[in-house]
This record gives structure tokens, C-alpha cells and sequence, in this order.
């Protein structure tokens, strides 16, 4: 087994459904692929395992009242998994067409380098794969790839990718994600940040795509004062163990300066 899908699933059907067409469509290719669904809620969706299971999908629930506890069931996920490498493989993001295949190919040639993608935003919760070439003529990029974005990621050294493809056992050795993580935000940065240290290196490549379903904000995940907690954590800990960009960047610059006198 070479690579572990794994998504944590909460009430988004329509994304399910949607991304169990993609996979009945490539499934003869991606042989060397698993897929593990952690459902984190107050009770089990009536049916979903069985159904799940007959698209060769593995299932786990997770009992999850309340906020959502995606790092906890990503680590649940892990422990699981059985393949060389691992993806969080987020329900409403869909491969654009070779683009997992790709991925892992690219994942493989680079050990030292943690390969990530881009996402296209689309405005449909859900599209049928025959249509592809038009749902393409309404996507737009990315909230990351965004002036003010962009400028974290080079100027603060801030690292963020579209479905990194970590090494299983390079996740085991760090202990996975960090559960004081609760709802949405930085948990993936903070990941990044302890996977790569300070001898790995990022690169986000333009021939991996991946296809951003629309959702409204989500109850129990993404409220504020979650996102706003989770963010002041990741600033906290990358303050203790990172160095920014910017000291670095003015000390390049500096030794360029004195290369060209």
C-alpha cells in the first residue's frame, strides 16, 4: 500500500457523494491507494458504513458531540492507515484528474521535500464528473493565494500547502496532529511546521489541482472564537520553535550587497 486517503466526515453528503463518484471513476487506477472515512459526531449516519464499504472505502466513527475534533480523528486515521504515505484528504476537494497519481509520484522522487498542491474554488456543493470542462469556467483561486495571504507565506515564512502528502512514519515519530487543535484553523500549519522542522522543505506545484466544493460556514467547526483560539495557539507554539523569514531575508540581502561592491 503506498498511500492512505484519509477524511474526516461530519454531515456533508452532498460532498460525499460527490467524491465517491470521483473515486468509483479512478478506483482501477489508484489500486495502491486506501481510503479511510472517520465520521466524528454525536451518533453514527444510519447506513453510511455499509454504503461506504461497498465502494471499498474503510469506515470508523468516531463519538464526537460538539465542536468537531478534526485532529482527533485524523490521528484515529493514522493509526489505521497502512500505507508509505498519508493525505488528509478533505471531503469537498477533488483530484483534478491525474492530479493524486501525480502527487505521489512527486512524493516518492522527493523525500527531503514535502510536495503540495493549489485548489480551484468552485460554486457548487456538488458536480457530475461528466461535466468537468464547465464547472472549470467558473472556478477562481484560492484564499491563500491572495495578496495578503501570499505575503505571510514570504515575508513571515509562514508555510501552508493543498493536500500535503506526508511519510507515515515520519507522522508516527512526531506523534501526528496536535489535539489541543479543536474546530478549524492552523492545525494543518502546525502540523507543516513540526513535519518539515528545519532541515524540509516545502514546494507547492501547479500541476497538482485539486477542486474546492462550495459549503456555507459550519456550526461546531469554524465559529470565530474557534478559529480565532486555534490561531493564537499555532502563533504561540511557531514563536517557541520557528524563526521567521524576514531576519533571514534582510541577512540575503545584506550578503548580496556586499557581493556586488
Amino acid at each position: 500500500m503506498q498511500l492512505s486517503l484519509v477524511t474526516v466526515y461530519r454531515r456533508r453528503e452532498p460532498h460525499l457523494r460527490t467524491l465517491l463518484s470521483w473515486w468509483e471513476q479512478e478506483r482501477t487506477t489508484l489500486s495502491h491507494c486506501e481510503w479511510i472515512v472517520i465520521e466524528a459526531d454525536e451518533k453514527p449516519s444510519p447506513g453510511l458504513e455499509q454504503d461506504l464499504e461497498r465502494h471499498h472505502v474503510r469506515y470508523q466513527y468516531l463519538l464526537n458531540p460538539g465542536i468537531l475534533h478534526k485532529t482527533k480523528a485524523l490521528n484515529i486515521g493514522l493509526q489505521l492507515a497502512q500505507g508509505n504515505y498519508l493525505v488528509p484528504f478533505d471531503v469537498d476537494l477533488i483530484p483534478f484528474r491525474n492530479t493524486l497519481k501525480r502527487h505521489l509520484q512527486l512524493a516518492t522522487l522527493s523525500p527531503q521535500v514535502l510536495i503540495t498542491g493549489y485548489r480551484l474554488m468552485l460554486p457548487y456543493q456538488t458536480f457530475a464528473m461528466s461535466q468537468i470542462n464547465q464547472v472549470l469556467e467558473h472556478a477562481t483561486t484560492a484564499p491563500e493565494d491572495q495578496p495578503t495571504a501570499l505575503r505571510k507565506h514570504l515575508l513571515q515564512g509562514e508555510r501552508f500547502g493543498v493536500m500535503p502528502l506526508f511519510n507515515r512514519d515520519r507522522l508516527l515519530e512526531i506523534q501526528g496532529w496536535d489535539e489541543e487543535f479543536i474546530g478549524w484553523g492552523a492545525e494543518d500549519q502546525d502540523l507543516i511546521e513540526r513535519y518539515l522542522g528545519e532541515t524540509g522543505y516545502l514546494c507547492r506545484s501547479p500541476q497538482l489541482v485539486y477542486l474546492h466544493l462550495h459549503h456555507e460556514a459550519e456550526t461546531q467547526w469554524s465559529e470565530s472564537e474557534v478559529v480565532t483560539s486555534n490561531r493564537h495557539k499555532y502563533y504561540q507554539k511557531r514563536s517557541q520553535t520557528s524563526k521567521s523569514l524576514v531576519p533571514n531575508l534582510h541577512s540575503d540581502i545584506d550578503h548580496l550587497s556586499i557581493l556586488g561592491q
